[in-house]
């Protein structure tokens, strides 16, 4: 946690107006960027969402699943549909994508109803998801407009670490900027990972929680097996 990340944290958490979930998530010390990532908490979490624009498009739902001690632990699933804000249009572009209509959201629990079941779920853990230059500004904007905190919470992108893999198999430091992103699909398939149903958010969770395994798997390997050095791959 870097000293102005610390800073955020202490000053949110003279606030008295915090629910008791957010003062939990906010007060729960990071993992040990020094241990192997077999001893690290990991959750991973997907969105679908109204669009890609965080500034005007909304979550719809959210998917996660728990590693711990290198393993997925399939107790710890957790879904849910939100419903997006009143007035909210989705088009016909995202419900093809995902296939949520509108009235099958309708009755599901707005962003704020779920968010301290997000936080209380990402308390003293390392947030992983594929893309997060998609995911996160999401969840970021839902953070500050329902507490004014940020997402401060250690992260990982799977995307990332594909690319550092790609181009870097035997050297330490970061993926290079100019390679694309691929399909999260796609990278499970090269790796003999099945993929599940595409666009669900639980779903993909699993396949990106696989994902990620075989990618720490490969790192440890390379003698890249802690959270710091994954963090400088992947973060």
């Amino acid at each position: 946690m870097d000293a102005l990340t610390r800073w955020l944290r202490r000053r949110a958490l003279r606030r008295t107006d915090l629910e008791p979930a957010v003062r939990d998530w906010l007060g729960a010390p990071w993992p040990d960027p020094r241990h192997a990532w077999r001893r690290t908490p990991f959750t991973v979490l997907d969105l679908e969402t109204s669009g890609l624009d965080p500034r005007r498009d909304a979550i719809l739902a959210v998917g996660l699943v728990d590693i711990d001690e290198g393993r997925i632990r399939m107790d710890s699933a957790w879904e849910t549909l939100v419903a997006p804000p009143a007035g909210h249009a989705i088009g016909v572009p995202s419900i093809r994508v995902h296939g949520l209509m509108p009235e099958r959201l309708a009755s599901a629990p707005a962003a704020p109803q779920i968010l301290p079941e997000l936080a209380r779920r990402l308390a003293g853990r390392v947030l992983v998801v594929h893309v997060g230059d998609v995911d996160r500004p999401f969840l970021e904007r839902a953070f500050r407009d329902a507490w004014r905190c940020g997402l401060w919470v250690p992260f990982l992108d799977t995307a990332r670490i594909t690319s550092w893999l790609d181009t870097h198999p035997q050297l330490a430091g970061r993926h290079q900027q100019d390679v694309p992103y691929r399909r999260l699909t796609d990278i499970a398939r090269s790796l003999g990972i099945p993929a599940g149903r595409q666009h669900d958010a639980l779903s993909d969770a699993l396949t990106c929680a696989q994902v990620f395994l075989a990618q720490a798997g490969r790192l440890e390997r390379l003698g890249l097996g802690s959270l710091g050095a994954m963090r400088r791959i992947g973060a």
